[in-house]
């Protein structure tokens, strides 16, 4: 291989390095600023359950970018590897959950996408890794670091304002809410969460709920899709979804407390 080609190569594994380093920032960052209370924790058991674990797992990602711009060449790359391949086996574990992957960023839950695009980033650290020269170039990795920092800080906010807009038209209901129909995990902390939130409600608004338990094999219905557990939909008294559905323990909360109470209630199958 000439030296043009070495330096060429060389360069490759230096942005691609950096440019994937920079999302680990913006995501660490986002645990560690954010209150653990107001995160949706998929972690319900172990040492990285709430309200340590966003923090822990926050700190983690923050020095895995440290030692990434600072280490040799190949040495950061492997480490850049291994952290997305481990995001990708754990998003494969926690899909169809919240996983505050960003903090508070309202991002869709948890599927295929999340597992491919950690997956396709640990396959193209290790292209880097095949071509890192010996010595990183500290300042350029940094610099790379920094501009996808922040161009995935923009892409979260544009993407988290569009769903928040989502999220209002979704408490714009056609009728009245005679009940609601909650879809919750049989593993998500979240739900259980949410359970003792309604189970200190009034009676007859807790009669007024019913739900739908989802194991990791089952699959939200059409209308739910791009939602994760715990999520909800209003009913009129035929039983018939008459708002947009919402998820997160908020939205779900405030939407069980919309029922308006002496009014028919609709009948809900759940299991």
């Amino acid at each position: 291989m000439s030296i043009v080609s070495q330096l060429t190569t060389g360069l490759f594994s230096e942005i691609v390095t950096a440019a994937l380093a920079g999302p680990l920032v913006v995501a660490g960052l986002a645990k560690l600023l954010a209150a653990p209370a107001a995160l949706q924790w998929p972690i319900g058991a172990g040492p990285l359950r709430a309200p340590h674990g966003p923090r822990l797992v926050g700190a983690a990602e923050c020095a895995v970018v440290a030692v990434a711009v600072t280490a040799p060449g190949r040495a950061a790359a492997l480490l850049i590897m291994l952290t997305y391949a481990g995001l990708a086996a754990v998003a494969h574990l926690l899909r169809g959950q919240r996983c505050a992957c960003f903090g508070l960023a309202r991002l869709a839950s948890v599927g295929r996408a999340h597992v491919g695009a950690n997956a396709l980033a640990a396959v193209c650290a290790l292209a880097a890794a095949t071509f890192a020269a010996p010595q990183g170039h500290t300042g350029l990795r940094t610099t790379v670091a920094v501009v996808t920092a922040l161009a995935t800080f923009g892409v979260l906010r544009l993407a988290d304002s569009r769903r928040s807009g989502v999220t209002e038209e979704g408490a714009a209901c056609t009728e009245q809410i005679t009940a609601v129909h909650l879809y919750l995990g049989d593993t998500c902390p979240s739900c259980r969460s949410l359970k003792e939130l309604l189970a200190a409600m009034e009676p007859a608004r807790r009669e007024a709920v019913s739900s739908t338990v989802l194991t990791r094999e089952d699959n939200l219905p059409d209308m739910m899709a791009g939602l994760g557990v715990p999520c909800a939909v209003g009913l009129n008294a035929a039983g018939d979804p008459i708002c947009r559905p919402v998820d997160g323990i908020g939205p779900v909360k405030a939407l069980v407390d919309s029922i308006v109470l002496g009014a028919p209630a609709a009948v809900a199958d759940a299991r």
